[in-house]
């Protein structure tokens, strides 16, 4: 049975590290992105175009 705990905490502890590096990839790939997820353009005629 301690060898299933172990197994089991080895489990975890890899699996928190890697949410962990992917958490913290994300944030710096992120850190330029659009704020409301969408860009508004002017066109020649006036209107406003949203592009998602």
């Amino acid at each position: 049975m301690k060898k299933v705990l172990k197994i089991f905490g080895i489990f975890a502890a890899v699996f928190s590290a890697v949410l962990g590096a992917l958490t913290v990839f994300d944030y710096f790939t992120q850190k330029n992105r659009i704020k409301n997820g969408y860009l508004e353009c002017d066109t020649d005629d006036g209107e406003v175009v949203v592009e998602e």
